[in-house]
């Protein structure tokens, strides 16, 4: 199987110009992580095939992380592309400190054309509409929606993920008000502005390894001989977990999504043989959306290419079902 560009749409949340050309610019990243896919799985490939414990499988998954940590690395440190604004090099595999947390700002008039935060007046100006800033609306109002439905009257919400034994573990902290000011160094409470904080380093942990395990289990099954995986819907909901994990369980400073989605494509072709096609806002919307409601999104949203067309992974009804229904993918659907 070849990976190509298609699996990677550029994220809206880069596209802070309304310029269609630089769009365009933005989106040659994408033959990057398709050349690091194809990469990836010609070396995940042998590895697998000689695993013969879920174990083995399992740190076969994690060692595919790090090398992807270290490809992301030197494509920052060899090419101009590579490379985020005010970032520093070591970050792309530098792991997130127990003591540190990665923070991320939304909300409207966020990341338009001129925009700017008033501090004297604790509000957002807007300038002209950009897609990133469409983008950081809507998260705002899926957040400002959580707020009122899960924590009135407070301004932090935290994220709890419920794994396929019962487990809930804390995942990333919503904040608003004042808490969200402080964590981005304002001094007054900005309205509508809203901030997404990484969880502790165990919790995160803890999701990666539900992660790694969940794509094991689906190796192991497509070791013994189950080559119409991808025709159970329950694999690919198991999939589906293992991506929400991921993104809640998030590893490096920098470069954290281009490594979770270029792993996730090549894990999907290696144990469905299909090429995934991810949804452009799949790590935001992990960040901000409650897991039910990114298993819905994800089964709107997420797609396989094939012959130049894309076909849903996972059908509406299939999203619906609820996180403590899912199991990791043991009974045929």
């Amino acid at each position: 199987m070849i990976i190509t560009a298609a699996s990677f749409p550029t994220p809206d949340l880069i596209k802070r110009t309304s310029n269609p050309a630089q769009w365009d610019q933005q989106g040659g990243f994408a033959k990057f992580q398709a050349a690091a896919a194809n990469d990836a799985l010609a070396w995940l490939g042998p590895r697998l095939d000689a695993a013969t414990t879920p174990f083995e499988r399992e740190a076969n998954f994690l060692q595919l992380y790090r090398n992807l940590a270290e490809w992301r690395y030197q494509l920052a440190a060899h090419r101009e592309e590579g490379r985020s604004p005010n970032a520093e090099l070591e970050q792309y595999r530098t792991p997130i400190a127990a003591d540190k947390a990665m923070v991320d700002s939304f909300g409207a008039g966020l990341r338009s054309e001129g925009g700017r935060i008033d501090v004297d007046t604790g509000t957002i100006t807007s300038g002209i509409q950009t897609p990133a800033s469409r983008l950081s609306a809507r998260l705002g109002k899926i957040i400002r929606a959580r707020f009122d439905a899960e924590a009135p009257g407070k301004d932090s919400l935290q994220n709890r993920v419920t794994v396929p034994g019962g487990q809930v573990i804390d995942g990333n902290l919503l904040l608003r008000g004042g808490l969200a000011a402080s964590a981005r160094g304002h001094e007054r409470p900005i309205a509508g502005y809203y901030v997404t904080v990484t969880g502790e380093q165990k919790d995160r942990h803890a999701l990666q390894r539900e992660a790694f395990g969940l794509l094991a289990n689906l190796e192991g099954r497509r070791a013994v001989g189950e080559t119409d995986l991808f025709q159970d819907r329950n694999a690919r909901l198991a999939f589906v977990q293992a991506e929400y994990f991921l993104y809640q369980g998030p590893e490096y400073e920098r470069g954290g999504d281009a490594i979770i989605r270029t792993l996730l494509v090549t894990a999907h072709a290696r144990v469905f043989n299909e090429a995934l096609r991810l949804p452009q806002d799949i790590d935001v919307m992990a960040y901000a959306a409650d897991q039910q409601a990114f298993y819905e999104h994800v089964g709107r949203t997420q797609s396989i290419v094939t012959g130049g067309t894309t076909q849903s992974t996972v059908s509406r009804e299939a999203a619906a079902v609820r996180p403590q229904d899912r199991s990791s993918g043991l009974q045929r659907g």
